[in-house]
């Protein structure tokens, strides 16, 4: 590395030099609420005392779940799966497909075809292009930026 930076115009050896020793620091973190786990508190609890923290645990029980069992969550007054998606993971469009839905197979596939829709947006080129803009442009405001890009 030192020959190159010997060898580089003056110009080249600066900007190397500036990305050796950042002054600040940038960091973007893609998050979506749906995709973590909820606290404690807020897990969905079923009858036999299971606990349920993230919606891909959700689908994995519906998976295994009986009948019997989802129609005490899900029947024509109730979807107490499309509330805990409203408020703990904050995903309203979710919500409102589960409260459409009131079959035990098409609850799953309405979650996972959230879930799959989202993951795609978040990983999309437009998306990741838009945030390393962004970090470009902040690069060359201040001089001196350190950029650490995490993707889910």
């Amino acid at each position: 590395m030192k020959k190159r930076v010997k060898k580089a115009k003056p110009a080249a050896r600066k900007a190397m030099v500036v990305k050796a020793r950042p002054h600040s620091s940038i960091e973007v973190v893609f998050r979506r609420k749906e995709f973590g786990k909820a606290p404690v508190e807020k897990h969905f609890v079923l009858h036999d005392g299971r606990r349920i923290e993230s919606m891909y645990q959700l689908v994995d029980e519906l998976e295994t779940m009986s009948e019997d069992t989802f129609r005490q969550f899900v029947n024509e007054w109730k979807n107490d799966f499309a509330t805990w998606a409203r408020d703990v993971f904050e995903a309203g469009p979710l919500a409102d497909e589960l409260q459409r839905v009131r079959d035990r197979v098409e609850t799953q596939r309405a979650i996972m075809k959230h879930l799959l829709r989202d993951v795609a947006h978040v990983v999309s080129k437009q998306h990741i292009e838009h945030a390393r803009k962004s970090v470009e442009h902040e690069q060359r405001r201040s001089k001196a930026v350190n950029v650490v890009i995490h993707e889910p």
